[in-house]
């Protein structure tokens, strides 16, 4: 006799109503879309990314910390492989990140260069 094979998920994902996670990725896809910063090779990333958004909402909606955090970290890195991630699109418009960056910034105070001769 065969043995059953076991076809049971982690957990399982409804299909229907989107989350807000979904919602907003299809945003951003949309607005990707507008900029022509995607293209038809895109396509199944982006597939992989609706329903890792999907995951996300399902698993935030059963309150499961555990698969909320490992779908959000691969949605996460399936973001920044398309784009659609402000860090990896090189967007900066936050102060804490200005601030940081700040600090790596020399600072003249007005006097006498280093190894100028005639600032003695």
């Amino acid at each position: 006799m065969a043995g059953r094979r076991d076809t049971s998920a982690l957990f399982d994902v409804p299909a229907g109503k989107r989350g807000r996670v979904e919602t907003a990725l299809n945003r951003s896809i949309a607005a990707a879309r507008k900029s022509k910063s995607l293209d038809e090779v895109d396509a199944a990333a982006l597939g992989l990314a609706r329903a890792q958004a999907r995951g996300v909402d399902v698993a935030e909606a059963a309150r499961d910390v555990w698969a909320l955090a490992r779908i959000g970290g691969e949605l996460r890195e399936t973001l920044i492989r398309l784009r659609l991630d402000p860090v990896a699109r090189g967007a900066r418009s936050d102060s804490f990140t200005d601030f940081l960056a700040s600090l790596s910034a020399p600072v003249v105070t007005g006097g006498p260069a280093v190894g100028d001769p005639s600032g003695s």
